[in-house]
């Protein structure tokens, strides 16, 4: 194929790069299409204008440097080098963009920069990619050589003309005109950024504006300025929502710790599950939809204990919940996780408070030991024996052929987590983190699959959580026969929330009920479950993954100065109580009047009217504010 000169050949390459990222955004719409119900046909159209915004300046800002060498190298040999270097870049960019895509059903938002953290993650990575989505993943390996190869030859051949002296001179002044105006895509005032993509202020029409690549990189390279408001008044507004007389604030150089003074209360054993993609939405005696009978199991216990219905996490992701239980903290926007560089602050840590009032701890998680860095982050909160996959003899019963790609199956926790805790000294705390509910989900035997199974899929996920409901079944049946039973409290929660229970899919078995507020992605079951010490309740208290330590810490009547981000769920003096969540490129607060979503610029998504989502906002950047500034100067707990 000849091309009239060198800016004719490297136009295709520009073009198709736009039809791809274009075509990758009408994808995400079309698997996602309840995510997007609320906009009207003006409002997509809007969002995929601004969507090819974002584009421009994706492609731009990653192919300026080969746009512009392709102008001036006349050497085929060379041309072909640069070109194929070029498109390799825009290989990755269109790789990236696509498995965010499929990323988005887990999350229900673009990837951020927790991509550069998912290292930590390879072995479920690594089963992902050669499991569900092995057609995928040789999808892209077929079509990424195909794309590499048809540049290479594109570029192969002279051009009839090649553009040099003044005409060069010209040329290359209006490309950088384009390049800079494109990448810019303001003409005055700041560039475009994330917070601009949003061409409604709804949620939904920021996610179908941008590509998961635009805000990978613009959340790695852009620090959040947690500057919302001034910090003494921050702190001032956080802690009139978290005063209580019975945890008095100690030390105004650590503005935040409180003090629980401890009482005679009996040293009850406590067992924290934690539940993967537990999401409130899909579990029977939780779901405000059609219940579809995967957990029988665990409404019985959440009947029979202290069921909590209006509860949140904190976070999308299972260390945003391991962290918000052992600390009580909400990462903040663009800090690193526990593990990753958050522990350089002060915390308070609910493993070694429970060892300073003479509890014995062990903690372990039913996916591999280093998965998440479970094992060091245990280390961290004051457990001091941790366990993973690798420690635990299967004895679950498995067909043939049905050995899980990763970690072990949640009922080999289980048992494993029963014979420690039997060999444990009185009082002890245990954590234990489950797997099999998280894609790809493998399940030992065709039994549990009542629905179509499928390793990715919401069938899958549902035979995943008739699963894990059967061995938690199993689990507390059998320790219901040990002698520490009585003196134990339960406590279940789910790391984070799931994927949406009205998809294309969930649509076949709820025909009838309607799509809820985004907010409920966040809403997570608590039951805490003790028949012996409480009797059976359904408390609607406001709650989070950050009330979880303090009242643990106040139900068991330890004594602590802890600094946490949560109150005791316990404690009749919190009256306006708050889940502060952080979500990729937005924050967020739910309030018992509403919730409002924030994207350090403009507020994305409120469900109340203009006077409380000013109070609401306020709170928020209060909040946020306040921990951010107070971590990064060390004054979190003295």
């Amino acid at each position: 194929m000849k091309f009239r000169n060198q800016l004719t050949q490297i136009l295709p390459l520009i073009f198709f790069s736009f039809i791809v990222l274009m075509a990758i955004r009408l994808s995400l719409y079309n698997f996602y299409k309840t995510d997007f119900s609320d906009l009207s046909n003006t409002e997509i159209i809007a969002s995929l204008v601004m969507g090819f915004r974002v584009d421009m300046i994706t492609i731009f800002t990653f192919s300026s440097l080969f746009i512009l060498l392709l102008l001036f190298i006349k050497s085929p040999r060379t041309r072909v080098f640069v070109a194929v270097l070029w498109a390799a870049v825009l290989n990755i960019i269109f790789i990236l963009s696509f498995g965010d895509v499929l990323y988005f059903d887990y999350i229900h938002r673009h990837m951020s920069n927790e991509i550069f953290n998912l290292g930590n993650d390879t072995d479920i990575i690594t089963g992902m990619a050669f499991g569900s989505m092995l057609p995928y993943t040789l999808g892209a390996l077929i079509l990424s050589a195909l794309f590499l190869y048809t540049v290479y030859k594109l570029f192969s051949h002279r051009t009839k003309h090649f553009i040099y002296g003044k005409e060069l001179f010209i040329t290359t002044l209006l490309v950088i005109a384009v390049l800079f105006l494109g990448i810019r895509n303001n003409i005055a005032g700041k560039s475009f950024g994330t917070s601009d993509a949003y061409a409604v202020d709804k949620v939904s029409s920021g996610n179908l504006a941008l590509n998961g690549f635009f805000t990978m990189y613009r959340t790695a390279k852009t620090p959040v300025k947690h500057n919302l408001m001034q910090l003494d008044k921050a702190i001032a507004i956080t802690r009139s929502h978290l005063l209580s007389p019975k945890t008095p604030f100690i030390d105004d150089a650590f503005p935040l710790e409180r003090s629980y003074k401890g009482s005679d209360k009996p040293k009850y054993n406590v067992v924290i599950v934690l539940l993967e993609s537990f999401g409130a939405e899909h579990l029977d005696g939780f779901t405000h939809y059609k219940e579809l009978g995967v957990t029988p199991y665990f409404k019985q216990l959440s009947q029979e204990g202290l069921k909590f219905d209006n509860f949140y996490s904190n976070g999308y992701r299972s260390i945003f919940g391991i962290t918000s239980v052992f600390t009580g903290i909400t990462i903040p926007a663009g800090f690193e996780y526990l593990g990753h560089g958050l522990e350089l602050s002060n915390l308070s840590y609910l493993g070694k408070v429970a060892k300073a009032n003479g509890y014995s701890t062990v903690a372990m998680q039913a996916a591999n030991s280093r998965s998440y860095r479970v094992d060091a982050v245990s280390a961290l909160a004051g457990f001091d024996n941790y366990f993973g996959a690798e420690n635990m003899p299967n004895v679950e019963s498995v067909d043939a052929g049905r050995k899980p790609l990763t970690g072990t199956y949640d009922y080999n926790m289980f048992d494993f987590y029963h014979k420690k805790l039997n060999s444990m000294k009185e009082p002890f705390m245990g954590f234990a983190f489950t797997d099999s509910t998280h894609s790809d989900f493998y399940l030992p035997s065709k039994k549990f699959e009542r629905y179509p199974h499928d390793l990715k899929n919401y069938n899958g996920s549902l035979n995943a959580y008739i699963y894990t409901d059967d061995s938690i079944k199993r689990f507390m049946e059998s320790v219901k026969k040990e002698p520490w039973f009585d003196r134990t409290i339960f406590i279940f929660t789910s790391d984070h929330g799931s994927g949406d229970a009205l998809n294309e899919i969930a649509k076949k078995y709820r025909p009838d009920d309607k799509p809820l507020p985004s907010i409920e992605h966040f809403r997570i079951p608590l039951i805490i479950y003790a028949p012996k010490i409480f009797k059976p309740e359904v408390i609607h208290t406001l709650g989070s993954h950050n009330d979880i330590f303090p009242t643990i810490v106040d139900m068991l009547g330890l004594k602590a100065d802890i600094t946490t981000i949560g109150s005791s769920l316990f404690d009749p003096n919190i009256k306006n109580r708050f889940a502060y969540f952080f979500a990729g490129d937005m924050i967020g607060l739910k309030t018992d009047d509403g919730y409002i979503k924030y994207n350090f610029k403009d507020v994305v998504e409120t469900s109340v009217d203009a006077n409380k989502t000013a109070k609401m906002k306020e709170l928020l950047f209060a909040i946020d504010t306040a921990e951010a500034k107070l971590l990064t100067k060390n004054r979190w707990k003295k």
